[in-house]
């Protein structure tokens, strides 16, 4: 049976780093402070991954959430001095890991920056679609703006009125160097023949 990798999103804060598998009815990964293992198997395919962790986490201080959708996990930094470059120790490009951009800040940032979802209730994670707003209906436009209709006042504007006049008759440029016999300018001409 073929392997196939679910899509997995990744940033990170100064002491966390937030990470998701987006696979519905996952199993618990297998994680430990220096790094993952994903398997399940879902409609006849197999999903699996491994892969060791930039720098080590604190696995006992980490917290995890499993809905119908993903898998979400906030890993504790076991340094959180060190801003990770990636979410995995191999260089190269794992094609399924993708920047979180939800989350994501940059390193200057950081401080600055309010915890992702503080005081999240995990077991929010499973509420599947929001659907709609509910008492909103559907909009159907803006109420009373009508269409614009054009602009009234503006038809048949005469811009002569405005000393733009027009661009003259450009049908002859150029003509007049043809018919004197040179690049019309004559000065140009004698410089180059003595």
């Amino acid at each position: 049976m073929h392997r196939h990798h679910p899509r997995v999103l990744w940033a990170q804060r100064k002491d966390v780093v937030y990470l998701t598998i987006e696979i519905a009815d996952a199993p618990e990964a297998t994680i430990n402070d220096q790094s993952i293992d994903f398997e399940c198997e879902k409609e006849d395919k197999k999903y699996a991954f491994h892969f060791d962790f930039f720098q080590p986490i604190v696995w006992k201080e980490s917290k995890k959430s499993n809905s119908t959708r993903v898998s979400f996990y906030i890993l504790k930094k076991a340094d959180d001095t060190v801003w990770w470059d990636r979410l995995y120790k191999e260089k190269g490009k794992l094609n399924f890991v993708h920047t979180d951009f939800s989350r994501f800040v940059d390193e200057d940032e950081s401080d600055d920056e309010k915890p992702a979802n503080p005081g999240m209730d995990f077991s929010q994670l499973g509420m599947g679609g929001m659907g709609g707003m509910p008492g909103m209906g559907g909009m159907g436009g803006m109420p009373g703006m009508g269409g614009m209709g054009g602009m009234p006042g503006m038809g048949g504007m005469d811009f002569s009125q405005f000393g733009m006049g027009g661009m003259p008759d450009m049908g002859d440029m150029g003509d007049d160097a043809d018919h004197e016999g040179g690049s019309g300018d004559e000065e140009d001409d004698q410089a180059d023949t003595n």
